[in-house]
């Protein structure tokens, strides 16, 4: 199977996006979602008897044939950057679609629980009130990684349990948001200010509830975030940030998602 190549104008529109704020200087938070896994395309086959299913279909530790060709794109895209700190979520498909970005560039991506997926939660935000968040959000196991990827993903020391998210309620929302907060705050505290380039990646849902924490007073949280789609948030003087770009699509001067980013 021949890779999928990306479009030709895509970098020459990042590099645009670039030279539209020339004097731009402040932290620039970029966020890649994971390459399309089995999970992802159940419903595709919903129609289909389960017995005739290939193998990675409902599997989210296996990627698709189309997820395998994402990785092998999302790695020569984010060869285009230069990233001063990469974080990961702890979770199979994240890892692997930057894993073999990080091999052939020689770098090493933090494990951060914060950023593991949240489940279907982003369906009940729509403007309903969240209780508290709960006092024990280190619920779950201890954050492990395979002997083999350890020289790629080491574990940052304050962030060596998993959430709980298990639940999907009111409460495991309001949950969710707090985590957001906490990654939000993570970041603030090590890189606000400054003028680095962050990369995270991690999952959907995740994806765009930290995006509504960095972005309060927009809607961009609302529209799906692509397999392997890429957005970018620059802080601003006054420690506010930004939307620039948005599923590889630089955004107008409004921060809104570019036309092709598809909404929900």
């Amino acid at each position: 199977m021949k890779p999928f190549r990306l479009p030709k104008n895509l970098f020459g529109c990042l590099l645009c996006l670039s030279l539209v704020h020339p004097a731009a200087a402040g932290l620039k938070i970029y966020y890649l979602r994971h390459a399309e896994v089995g999970a992802n395309v159940e419903k595709e086959w919903a129609a289909t008897p389960t017995n005739a299913w290939p193998l990675y279909v409902g599997n989210p530790g296996l990627f698709t044939p189309r997820g395998e060709v994402q990785v092998v794109n999302a790695t020569e895209k984010l060869k285009q950057f230069h990233f001063d700190f990469l974080a990961v979520s702890p979770v199979w498909r994240a890892r692997q679609t930057v894993l073999p970005y990080l091999k052939q560039t020689r770098q090493k991506a933090e494990i951060w629980p914060e950023l593991a997926e949240s489940g279907g939660f982003i369906s009940i935000l729509h403007g309903q009130p969240l209780p508290p968040p709960g006092t024990n959000l280190y619920a779950r196991d201890k954050v492990s990684v395979p002997a083999d990827e350890k020289k790629f993903f080491p574990l940052r020391q304050d962030g060596r349990l998993l959430f709980d998210f298990d639940h999907e309620n009111l409460q495991a929302a309001a949950d969710a948001v707090a985590v957001s907060g906490r990654t939000v705050s993570l970041l603030r505290q090590r890189f606000g200010g400054s003028e680095k380039s962050i990369l995270l990646a991690g999952h959907g849902n995740n994806g765009r509830l930290l995006l509504h924490a960095l972005l309060p007073e927009s809607d961009a949280w609302k529209t799906r975030l692509a397999n392997t789609g890429l957005w970018m948030v620059e802080e601003q003087p006054d420690g506010s940030f930004k939307l620039r770009l948005f599923n590889d699509v630089p955004c107008g001067s409004d921060g809104q998602p570019g036309k092709t980013s598809p909404a929900l």
